[in-house]
Parts: structure tokens; C-alpha cells; sequence
């Protein structure tokens, strides 16, 4: 006698899937559309069939990724952790499962290594900060295929296939920076840019050069150094730069490390007086405001980034509202010495 008993065929048959689609829903798997999940869960429970099925309201049949990536500032991980804590305590448990990955690197190969370890726990959706080059936007695409959608925050990837970017607005960061340093040094001159990685700090220093043509200075008036976040790198450039170019009367920190900048021209002894701009309140950065070190920090609302971007996605994901559009700015606050 023929059993009625529902097994994966009947159920990829009943749902018009394969088998394999059928055995990855089953096991909470990614790289499957979300219409097809439900549908297939639906007709799963209709049947009767009693392996463990996870509903559409379970925390297991959602699971956002969040990746975190490596800074060398302990701070910058930190606010991203408080992000995302707070996203997690507003969803709850029974709703949504945030699945976190903090990077070791910024190599694309540990990128691409977590990204294989967020699809095996069956992540439904991805929040990431990475460097906008060609392997990030091809991981994206490879989400974005599998019916998993991604959002970038900090740092965006825009010629990629995200559905969305929460951060500051870089070029206009950038373009501030420049006025604010016009002024400074009175356009007197040469200055020095330090970034991390251009792949991650672009936007920043193209606003900030921008801004500077706008105002008259030539380009031989101002250099581009990638210090990528390291102290003994920022700060050995930094002291080389300041002895062999007398003409150096400002710097503009587009990257982080900005006390390996401040030891460098402390090390480099120079009489005449280099202003320095840098981003982000940092504790270090607040101490060498107060100290007279700097001359403005361009604040963003770190934490907010990821909490936005995940609070976006849920959104998504859970009642199929689409952002208003595809990028959200977070404030850009100047803060003098005398705020702090």
C-alpha cells in the first residue's frame, strides 16, 4: 500500500521546487528566495510534514548578518557594538536573530570567508562595512542573486547591487574639511592628506580636494598619502613630511590614528605652527582638543550607522517597506575646542 506520507519530493513537487530547494529550507539554509521559503514552508505544514519546519515569526527563519570590521581603534568597534546591540533589543529575540562576524583583517579574504560563514547559518539578509572594489561588490551581487539582500553602512559600496547605505555623507564631510582648513592657515601654504585606504576613505578626500581647487589652491599645494590606519606608519610619514617640506602648514586626518599624526610632527620638531583636522570624537581626539592639538573634529553618529541600516533591513525583510531611498546620511557635527 502507497504511503501518504509527505516527503521532500511530494513537497518540491506540491511547491513547484526542487528537492534541494525544499532540503534547504528545511534546514534554515541560505541561497533561497524569500517568497519561495514561505511558499515552501506553507505547503510543508499543510501536508503535515514533521521534521522541524521553521515559521516565517520564528527567530531561526530570520537571521540578519551584521559584519563588523577590523579597526585598529578599539572605539570605532565598540560604537558598532552599541549599534547593534540596540537594534537587538528593539527587535527582540522571538522575531529576529542578529548574527554577528567581527573580521581579524580587512583582507577581501576574510571578507569573502565570513560572508561563506553568514550564508551556511542561513542569514536572510547582510549589513556590511567594506571596501568598495570589485570582490565586495561581487559577494554583494552573489547575496543579491541568492534572494538575500544587503545593506552597507560607514562605507559604501554604490556601484554594487546593496539595496541601501546608512553613514555620513563623505564628500560633503570632506568639502567642510577643506573650508575649514582655508581658514586655519589663512590659505598659506602646502598641506598633507592622510587616508587609510582610499577604498574606504575616497569620498572624503575627493570632497576635501574639491573644495580646495574651489578655493584657489593648485593641486602641487597638496599631497596624498595612504597611511591605512597604522600608527607607526601615520606617524613615521608625518615626521619625513613636516622636516623635508617647510611649506607645511596643515594636515587633514581623513583616516583614523590621528595621534600617530600628532607624535609625528612632535617628532619632527618644526617651530613653524601645522594645523590639523581630523574625524570622529574619539577619546584621543577629544584629550588632543582640550590640549590645543587639533583644530577641528568632524563628528558622525557612529553607532546609529549600523542600527539604522539594520533597522532598514528588518523592515525589508518583515513587511516589505523599501527605503524612501537607497542612501540615509547620519549628522555631521564640527566640534571646536571649546565644545569639549
Amino acid at each position: 500500500m502507497k504511503s501518504n506520507k509527505p516527503t521532500i519530493r511530494s513537497i518540491a513537487a506540491a511547491a513547484g521546487v526542487s528537492r534541494g530547494t525544499v532540503d534547504r529550507v528545511i534546514n534554515n539554509r541560505a541561497h533561497v528566495n524569500p517568497a519561495v521559503r514561505a511558499r515552501v514552508q506553507r505547503i510543508a505544514r499543510e501536508m503535515g510534514y514533521r521534521a522541524a519546519i521553521p515559521s516565517e515569526g520564528d527567530s531561526t527563519a530570520l537571521r540578519i548578518g551584521v559584519m563588523v570590521p577590523q579597526w585598529e581603534l578599539s572605539y570605532f568597534t565598540e560604537q558598532t557594538r552599541r549599534g547593534i546591540s540596540q537594534a537587538a533589543k528593539l527587535l527582540g529575540t522571538h522575531e529576529i536573530r542578529l548574527v554577528v562576524e567581527e573580521l581579524r583583517s580587512r583582507s577581501n579574504e576574510e571578507y569573502i570567508k565570513r560572508c561563506e560563514s553568514l550564508l551556511d547559518q542561513g542569514v536572510r539578509g547582510l549589513v556590511i562595512n567594506a571596501p568598495d572594489n570589485l570582490v565586495l561588490q561581487a559577494e554583494i551581487a552573489r547575496f543579491t542573486e541568492a534572494g538575500i539582500p544587503v545593506m552597507t553602512y560607514n562605507a559604501d559600496i554604490p556601484q554594487s547591487a546593496r539595496v541601501g547605505f546608512v553613514g555620513q555623507n563623505q564628500i560633503q564631510c570632506g568639502r567642510i574639511a577643506g573650508g575649514l582648513m582655508h581658514l586655519a592657515i589663512n590659505g598659506q601654504g602646502n598641506l598633507l592628506i592622510v587616508t587609510g585606504n582610499m577604498e574606504f576613505h575616497r569620498r572624503r578626500v575627493d570632497g576635501f580636494c574639491s573644495r580646495l581647487s574651489e578655493l584657489g589652491y593648485t593641486p602641487d599645494r597638496f599631497e596624498i598619502v595612504e597611511c591605512y590606519e597604522r600608527y607607526d606608519l601615520t606617524c613615521d610619514t608625518v615626521t619625513q613630511y613636516a622636516r623635508t617640506h617647510p611649506t607645511l602648514t596643515g594636515i587633514y586626518m581623513s583616516t583614523e590614528n590621528v595621534l600617530g599624526c600628532l607624535d609625528g610632527i612632535t617628532q619632527a620638531r618644526v617651530r613653524r605652527p601645522i594645523h590639523v583636522i581630523a574625524n570622529d570624537l574619539t577619546p584621543i581626539n577629544r584629550k588632543m582638543l582640550r590640549a590645543g592639538r587639533l583644530d577641528f573634529v568632524l563628528e558622525q553618529e557612529f553607532s546609529a550607522q549600523v542600527y539604522e541600516a539594520i533597522m532598514m533591513l528588518y523592515d525589508l525583510l518583515m513587511h516589505d517597506r523599501k527605503p524612501r531611498s537607497p542612501v540615509k546620511y547620519v549628522a555631521t557635527t564640527v566640534i571646536t575646542p571649546e565644545m569639549v
